[in-house]
């Protein structure tokens, strides 16, 4: 199977995507239209404990944001223009090629990912244990189709359900770039296992660092999102919160979620400005928030400069 995927990837021919913002428009609306059935599937998935309850309004913003970008494939855009010289410098979008995306099975990363990639004009295969399969296949049955009626190969965009990445990875002779995102635990493995260019997200994986008690009634709203939240309590306040790390300062709350986070998403509950400046300083995620949510932006921190080549392109002024 992953094979022939692979070998699929291989031949896909681009000539077509000579518009790729339109895939990306027709893509939304297509996943709007489709509501009911994608939530029949949802619904399946966590029934078998297999998935979450799926936002559609988090869905539209990430597109509505991505469709704003202005950077895509064979876009070219003037640098220079040398009048002496009579040459004009400029750059053109090029795709990476052969992109492999190992994820935790998160719909809106995916969603994000089949997006920017379409943009890029990267040939995609999304890899994961088949964490909201249900969901997931459709959304791939969906852009498949888009692309074939638009004469692209519906193979610019595949799915491998495994969780065996070292084979995946050993293909590195026909991957051009690896994107991981996920937790620390799949990130290393990924690392200790790749020989290609890797980017990194700990998307949707966020700590929550407690040392004050003012807002308990929004940090327990928090923890009832049930999302991926590691939860770091500090021993001098009286605090029970099951599957909570206790710590006893907050040099020790930076150190430990420094070593095990995914560095996507971390927050501190603190009345101290010195502890939430020495937090904002030392931990290593993306975003830092102070006494309020880590969820608060759950925006996918790969940009689209990240999927892509440029190339330096120069003609004369006729």
């Amino acid at each position: 199977m992953l094979d022939e995927i692979m070998n699929q990837a291989l031949l896909i021919d681009k000539t077509n995507l000579t518009n790729p913002k339109e895939i990306l428009y027709v893509f939304k609306e297509e996943i709007n239209k489709n509501q009911q059935i994608l939530l029949q599937a949802n619904k399946i998935d966590n029934k078998n404990n297999n998935g979450y309850l799926i936002d559609f309004d988090v869905i539209n913003k990430i597109l509505t944001r991505i469709e704003k970008e202005q950077i895509f494939y064979r876009q070219v855009i003037l640098s220079q223009k040398d009048e002496d010289k009579k040459i004009i410098y400029g750059k053109e979008i090029f795709d990476q090629g052969n992109v492999i995306v190992i994820n935790d099975g998160n719909t809106y990363a995916i969603i994000e990912m089949i997006a920017r990639n379409i943009l890029a004009a990267n040939t995609t295969i999304f890899v994961n244990d088949g964490y909201m399969y249900g969901v997931n296949n459709l959304i791939i049955e969906l852009i498949q189709a888009i692309l074939e009626k638009n004469n692209i190969s519906k193979n610019l965009i595949q799915m491998c359900i495994t969780t065996n990445y070292e084979k995946v990875l050993s293909n590195y002779a026909n991957i051009d770039l690896i994107v991981c995102i996920g937790n620390q635990n799949l990130q290393r493995e990924v690392l200790n296992k790749s020989k290609n260019k890797i980017i990194l997200s700990g998307y949707e994986n966020f700590e929550l660092y407690i040392e004050d008690t003012a807002n308990l009634d929004f940090i327990n709203k928090i923890i009832k999102t049930q999302l991926n939240i590691d939860i770091y309590i500090n021993k001098s306040i009286n605090l029970d919160i099951e599957n909570a790390i206790y710590v006893d300062n907050i040099d020790e709350a930076i150190s430990k979620i420094n070593y095990t986070s995914a560095r996507y998403s971390s927050a501190i509950f603190t009345n101290s400005k010195e502890n939430a400046i020495k937090f904002i300083q030392n931990i290593k995620s993306s975003t830092t928030t102070i006494n309020t949510s880590p969820t608060i932006e759950r925006i996918l921190d790969i940009k689209q400069e990240d999927l892509i080549k440029e190339k330096t392109i120069i003609y004369p002024i006729k």
